[in-house]
């Protein structure tokens, strides 16, 4: 663990380590824009009070329990319901896909 301006930094490991979750998926969250990291060599780190809260712990670092799969659909359809279509990388993806089989059904299409 490091400071940095007054905030405590962890490596991608013990994020990981912190919310049950597998270094790669902690990389993936900050390549997605999730969660901010800062890079120190070869190493990133993050806020250790952001990864908590990303995975909805509180800032206070209490060891509750992360959300389970079924709790965390349970919170996208409940989203989804209120109108925000379109702001998950899951409705990107299903656009993306509506848009190019529109144009593969097109009038010059042989199938």
């Amino acid at each position: 663990m490091a400071a940095t301006d007054g905030v405590e930094m962890v490596g991608v490991r013990e994020a990981a380590a912190l919310v049950g979750r597998t270094p790669e998926t902690v990389r993936r969250w900050v390549w997605s824009g999730r969660i901010q990291a800062r890079k120190q060599g070869n190493r990133l780190l993050l806020d250790r009070n952001q990864v908590l809260a990303t995975m909805g712990e509180s800032r206070a670092g209490s060891s509750g329990p992360a959300l389970t799969l079924a709790e965390w659909v349970g919170l996208a359809d409940a989203r989804e319901s209120r109108g925000r279509r379109g702001t998950s990388a899951r409705d990107l993806v299903l656009d993306d896909r509506a848009g190019r089989a529109g144009r593969d059904r097109g009038p010059d299409a042989r199938r």
